[in-house]
C-alpha cells in the first residue's frame, strides 16, 4: 500500500542528543564541583551515565511507571550516595539536575537538513513522533510539525514494544502497512514497526553495521534521502499491484485541445476515469465543473486533521462544486489520490467565513454529526443547494460549527463506537445527497 504517515524517533535522529548529552553531564558534575570543593575530581560524566543506565535497565524490567526524568534525578542521588558524598537535605542532586536539564532543554540542536526536509514532507504525509526521549519538539525547533507525539513516558509503552507503532497508525488514520517508521536504533525504529507491517528505515549518521537479524526496508546517512526512499516504496507497490492506467495513444492522435500532448506519448497511469484519460488537468476540472452538482463539502482543520484527503476524494467522486477548508490552512494531500487538482479547494479562517461566503451563495449550512439533537440523516430533507459541514476528527463539530447549521443531521450508527471516521461520514453524506437530488 501507498505511504501515507511517517514516525520518526527523537533524539540523535532529529536532534544531536548524544552531544548534548555529554555536555549536560559535563554540567551536572560542574554543579556538584561548585557545591562541594573537596570532592573535585571525583566524579565523572561517564559515572554518571553508567548510573542512569543501570537504572533503567532496573526500572524496565520490573515495569515500574517511572518517567525518564525521573531516572535521570534519581541517578544523581545514587551516584552521590555511591561516592559517599553526604546529601541529607537533596541540595547537592537538585542542583546537579537543575543544571543537567537546563543544558539537556536549552542547546539541543537540529541537524542540518531536518527542518527543511520535514517541511518538504509535511506536505504530502501524516507526520508523527514516536520516542522513548523526552525532548520537546515546541522547545527545541521544530514547532507544529507533527500531528502527534507519542512519547513513551506519557502512553505508558517503550520502543521496541510494537504497540506503539499500531497506536501510530491509528493515530495517522492509516493502515501499518502504510506507516514508515524512522530511526537511528535498528531494533527500536526498524524491527519493532516491521513486526507488525510497517516499513523501517534506518538513519546511520556514522557508518555503522547494522545489527545481524534486522534488515531495514532502507538505509540513509540522512533525511535528505528519504524522500526518494518514499518514492521508491510507491513505486515498487504500484509495480507489485500492477500498472494502472493506459499506456501511449496509438497514432494518429485525437485533435482535440482538451488532450495532452505528453499523456497521449507516454501513457496515462492517473487515478482518473476513463472519460478522462489523455485529458489535460484544466481540462478534467472545467468539465467538472461544468457539471458540478449544487452542494460543497466543507471541514473542519483546527489540529491539521489527516482526513481532509480522504474528504477532498469523496467530494470529487460525488461530483461536490468544491471543498472549503476552515481553520487551518495547510491539510495532508496525501489522501485525497490528486483529486484536489481537479475541483476548487477554498480556505476560511472561521466558521463565521464560512457561513458568510454561503449566504452570499444562497448556500444552507448543514452539520454533520452525531450530537443531541440531531435529525437523522436517513429521513432528513437535504436541502439542494447546500454546504455539508464536517467536524474535526475526534470532537466533531465544534459549538460554533453546530450554531452556524441548520440542520444539523446524524448518520445512525448500530455498534458501540462514537463517531465514524471522518472520510467515512462525508462520503455518506455526500451519497445521502446524491440519491435525493442528482440527475
Amino acid at each position: 500500500m501507498p505511504v501515507r504517515a511517517l514516525v520518526f524517533d527523537a533524539d540523535d535522529t532529529l536532534w544531536d542528543f548524544t552531544t548534548v548529552m555529554w555536555e549536560s553531564l559535563a554540567a551536572a558534575v560542574g554543579a556538584f564541583e561548585a557545591c562541594c570543593s573537596h570532592h573535585v575530581g571525583r566524579l565523572t560524566d561517564r559515572a554518571l551515565l553508567e548510573v542512569r543506565d543501570r537504572l533503567a535497565a532496573e526500572v524496565e524490567r520490573s515495569g515500574a511507571a517511572i518517567t525518564l526524568s525521573e531516572v535521570r534525578r534519581r541517578s544523581f542521588v545514587v551516584a552521590l550516595a555511591e561516592l559517599g558524598v553526604p546529601d541529607d537535605d537533596g541540595a547537592v542532586a537538585a542542583a546537579m539536575a537543575d543544571a543537567y536539564f537546563a543544558q539537556r532543554h536549552g542547546f539541543v540542536q537540529l541537524y542540518p537538513e531536518v527542518a527543511g526536509v520535514l517541511d518538504e514532507l509535511g506536505a504530502r504525509y501524516v507526520i508523527g513522533l514516536v520516542t522513548n526521549g523526552n525532548t520537546d519538539p515546541e522547545r527545541s525547533g521544530l514547532p507544529g510539525r507533527f500531528a502527534f507525539r507519542l512519547a513513551a513516558d506519557h502512553v505508558g509503552l517503550r520502543k521496541p514494544d510494537a504497540r506503539l507503532f499500531l497506536m501510530a497508525a491509528a493515530a495517522a488514520g492509516c493502515h501499518p502497512s502504510e506507516l514508515v517508521s524512522v530511526g537511528d536504533q535498528p531494533d527500536k525504529d526498524v524491527a519493532a514497526p516491521q513486526s507488525v507491517g510497517a516499513r523501517g528505515v534506518w538513519i546511520d549518521r556514522h557508518g555503522l553495521a547494522c545489527p545481524p537479524g534486522i534488515e531495514p526496508d532502507a538505509t540513509i546517512a540522512d533525511l535528505t534521502e528519504l524522500p526518494a526512499v518514499l518514492e521508491r516504496f510507491d513505486r515498487e507497490e504500484a509495480e507489485e499491484a500492477g500498472s494502472v492506467g493506459v499506456g501511449p495513444h496509438p497514432e494518429p492522435w485525437p485533435d482535440d485541445p482538451r488532450f495532452d500532448p505528453e499523456l497521449l506519448a507516454a501513457g496515462d497511469r492517473r487515478n482518473v476515469v476513463d472519460r478522462y484519460r489523455y485529458w489535460r488537468e484544466e481540462a478534467v476540472a472545467a468539465d467538472l465543473a461544468a457539471r458540478a452538482h449544487p452542494f460543497h463539502v466543507a471541514v473542519e482543520n483546527w489540529r491539521s486533521d489527516h482526513n481532509i484527503g480522504a474528504v477532498v476524494r469523496n467530494a470529487n467522486a460525488f461530483g461536490a462544486a468544491g471543498v472549503h477548508i476552515v481553520g487551518r490552512r495547510r491539510w495532508n494531500r496525501r489522501g485525497a489520490m490528486a483529486t484536489d487538482r481537479y475541483l476548487p479547494v477554498r480556505h476560511h479562517d472561521s466558521v463565521a467565513d464560512l457561513a458568510a461566503w454561503a449566504a452570499t451563495e444562497g448556500l444552507q449550512v448543514v452539520g454533520v454529526d452525531n450530537v443531541a439533537g440531531a435529525e437523522p440523516l436517513e429521513s432528513a430533507a437535504l436541502p439542494e443547494r447546500c454546504v455539508l459541514l464536517f467536524g474535526q476528527e475526534g470532537p466533531g463539530l465544534s459549538a460554533a460549527a453546530r450554531r452556524a447549521s441548520s440542520p444539523v443531521v446524524a448518520i445512525t450508527q448500530y455498534g458501540s463506537t462514537r463517531s465514524l471516521n471522518a472520510g467515512v461520514a462525508s462520503g455518506i453524506a455526500m451519497h445521502a445527497w446524491v440519491r435525493a437530488h442528482a440527475r
